[in-house]
Order: structure tokens, then C-alpha cells, then sequence
């Protein structure tokens, strides 16, 4: 058994922060660390600390008996009442590093570092935002919210500098290689779309300005609706 969970069930009036921390600590059900967590229910903290004491002391897992018997008292801590299913939690929605859809064979070698650092913060700004879910005070929240900022800062920099290089690697290769029925083509398809990526509504402005700097006409209604959507 653990000296501190089973001194936590032994108390009289067990503060239930306390032994939710315990319970943060040797549970492996992040689920359930969720649920107890956000309903601070205690009879199901102390019968889960409880099961989770006799596990842990045990070499081989039993099955787990509808009570467990606390040490000491030698008296029973009742299961209780069955509970409906776990809530689905809410979760902070991230723009993943695939929506991109950026290949790293395109950049250069410096980029590409870049382009490594980006994931790598990815990766890292998700375990930051799971330990916040899981911190248990408003200090461990607010310093975890503060490592997924960071993050997302160095995140925000790096594509800016891989966007920015491939607007221009873009531009160039439309001014290059000008085909005014592929321009046309492209910003056509582009405003039929409900929503573009970054990446796409660049493509649009660069084409929109190849056609234009090359002296061919756009209609009203095309300018408007590029206008409407801040594309040219």
C-alpha cells in the first residue's frame, strides 16, 4: 500500500484536495482524474484511492471486490451508486500542423529547421495543454497556459518566415512562367471555395496582381467578390 493514500483514507474528515492530488499522482485514468476533478465528488475519490491502494500493493491485479476493506478500521468503504458515463470534455481547438499542408522537401535547409522546430512545438504545446487540464490550482493552470503560449508565439514566427519565403518562391514562378488562363483558372476555382487557407488566398492575391500587372482585364463582378473577401 502507499503510506499517504492510506493515511488520507484513514482520517476522519480527508480533505478532499489532498487526496485528489494523491490521486493525480499514482492514477493512470486521466478520464477519471478529469470527472472527480470538475465534480469534486468525494465518495467517489475515497472509493477510487481506495481500489488504486490495494492495486498498487498487489503483484498481480485482482479483481476489485464491490468494497475494499481499509486497513486499520477493518471497516468498509461501501462502492457508490453506479454513475452515468463519463462526460465528454470539452477540449481547446488547435490549427494541426497538417492542416498546412506544407512539405518540408520544398524548403530550404534553413527553413526546414524551422519547419522541424514548428512540430516539435506542436507536439509540445499538446502535452502542455493536457497538463493543464489536469493541474489541480490556479498556479499550475497559469503556468502551463503561459509554456502553451510560448509555444504558440514560436510557432506563429516560424510559419511566418516559411510563409513568407513561399509567397515569393510563388510569386516568382507565376511571374516566370505567366499563363493568364491557369491565373484565371485558379482564382475562378479559389472563390467558389466557402473557405481558403492562408496558403490559398495567397496564391489568389499573387495571380490576381500577375493579371493585372500584365495588362488583362478582370470583371466587375470577379473584382467584387475578391474585394468582398479582402483578396485583392
Amino acid at each position: 500500500m502507499v503510506p499517504e493514500i492510506t493515511n488520507w483514507l484513514n482520517q476522519a474528515e480527508p480533505d478532499f484536495d489532498a487526496g485528489f492530488s494523491l490521486f493525480c499522482r499514482y492514477s493512470p485514468n486521466r478520464a477519471l482524474i478529469s470527472w472527480i476533478g470538475r465534480k469534486r465528488d468525494a465518495a467517489m475519490l475515497a472509493y477510487e484511492l481506495a481500489k488504486l491502494n490495494k492495486y498498487i500493493s498487489s503483484p498481480v491485479a485482482d479483481p476489485v471486490p464491490a468494497s475494499v476493506i481499509r486497513a486499520d478500521t477493518a471497516q468498509p468503504v461501501p462502492a457508490p451508486a453506479p454513475r452515468p458515463a463519463l462526460e465528454e470534455q470539452p477540449t481547446i481547438t488547435f490549427k494541426t500542423f497538417d492542416d498546412r499542408r506544407t512539405r518540408r522537401s520544398d524548403l530550404p535547409a534553413d527553413l526546414q529547421a524551422v519547419y522541424d522546430t514548428v512540430a516539435q512545438d506542436y507536439k509540445l504545446r499538446r502535452g502542455f495543454h493536457e497538463k493543464m487540464k489536469m493541474a489541480t490550482t490556479d498556479a499550475d493552470r497559469a503556468a502551463f497556459r503561459g509554456k502553451i503560449l510560448e509555444c504558440q508565439d514560436r510557432i506563429t514566427a516560424g510559419w511566418k518566415r516559411i510563409d513568407a519565403y513561399l509567397y515569393e518562391e510563388t510569386t516568382k514562378a507565376v511571374t516566370e512562367k505567366f499563363n493568364e488562363k491557369s491565373c484565371r483558372a485558379y482564382i475562378s476555382k479559389a472563390l467558389k471555395e466557402e473557405n481558403l487557407s492562408q496558403k490559398k488566398a495567397d496564391g489568389v492575391r499573387i495571380r490576381v496582381k500577375a493579371l493585372l500587372d500584365h495588362g488583362c482585364a478582370l470583371s466587375d463582378e470577379t473584382l467584387q467578390q475578391l474585394r468582398r473577401r479582402n483578396l485583392a
